[in-house]
Protein backbone atom coordinates (compact mmCIF):
# COMPACT_ATOMS: atom_id res chain seq x y z
CA UNK A 1 0.00 0.00 0.00
CA UNK A 2 1.08 3.55 -0.69
CA UNK A 3 1.32 6.09 2.05
CA UNK A 4 -0.35 9.37 1.18
CA UNK A 5 0.90 11.29 4.20
CA UNK A 6 4.60 12.04 4.43
CA UNK A 7 6.08 13.41 7.61
CA UNK A 8 8.46 15.76 5.82
CA UNK A 9 5.93 17.29 3.44
CA UNK A 10 4.21 20.45 4.73
CA UNK A 11 0.44 20.50 4.65
CA UNK A 12 -1.54 23.30 3.07
CA UNK A 13 -2.15 26.10 5.57
CA UNK A 14 0.15 24.77 8.29
CA UNK A 15 2.88 27.27 7.47
CA UNK A 16 4.15 29.12 10.52
CA UNK A 17 4.91 32.86 10.38
CA UNK A 18 8.61 32.09 10.80
CA UNK A 19 8.82 30.12 7.58
CA UNK A 20 6.86 32.80 5.74
CA UNK A 21 9.37 35.46 6.80
CA UNK A 22 12.27 33.18 5.98
CA UNK A 23 10.87 32.45 2.51
CA UNK A 24 10.30 36.18 1.95
CA UNK A 25 13.95 36.97 2.68
CA UNK A 26 15.17 34.03 0.64
CA UNK A 27 13.12 35.27 -2.32
CA UNK A 28 13.60 39.05 -1.98
CA UNK A 29 16.75 39.32 0.15
CA UNK A 30 19.22 39.86 -2.70
CA UNK A 31 16.99 42.55 -4.28
CA UNK A 32 16.58 44.36 -0.94
CA UNK A 33 20.31 44.22 -0.28
CA UNK A 34 21.06 45.52 -3.77
CA UNK A 35 18.63 48.44 -3.32
CA UNK A 36 20.17 49.35 0.05
CA UNK A 37 23.67 49.19 -1.43
CA UNK A 38 22.68 51.42 -4.37
CA UNK A 39 21.10 53.98 -2.00
CA UNK A 40 24.24 53.96 0.15
CA UNK A 41 26.48 54.54 -2.87
CA UNK A 42 24.27 57.40 -4.10
CA UNK A 43 24.34 59.08 -0.67
CA UNK A 44 28.09 58.56 -0.46
CA UNK A 45 28.54 60.15 -3.88
CA UNK A 46 26.37 63.16 -2.93
CA UNK A 47 28.36 63.63 0.27
CA UNK A 48 31.71 63.43 -1.51
CA UNK A 49 30.50 65.85 -4.21
CA UNK A 50 29.32 68.32 -1.56
CA UNK A 51 32.55 68.04 0.39
CA UNK A 52 34.83 68.44 -2.63
CA UNK A 53 32.96 71.43 -4.06
CA UNK A 54 32.14 72.93 -0.63
CA UNK A 55 28.36 73.04 -1.04
CA UNK A 56 27.08 73.96 2.44
CA UNK A 57 23.35 73.45 1.83
CA UNK A 58 23.97 69.78 1.06
CA UNK A 59 26.34 69.39 4.00
CA UNK A 60 23.61 70.77 6.29
CA UNK A 61 21.32 67.81 5.54
CA UNK A 62 20.51 65.76 8.64
CA UNK A 63 22.27 62.69 7.28
CA UNK A 64 25.69 64.37 7.33
CA UNK A 65 25.27 66.38 10.53
CA UNK A 66 27.07 65.13 13.63
CA UNK A 67 25.03 63.29 16.27
CA UNK A 68 23.14 65.70 18.53
CA UNK A 69 23.19 68.56 16.03
CA UNK A 70 19.71 68.98 14.61
CA UNK A 71 18.32 72.24 13.31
Amino acid sequence: MEQTHHENSPEQGSESPQTGVKEFFIKYGPAILTAVLICYIILLGIGVFAEVFKIPWILDWWIWSPPGKFK
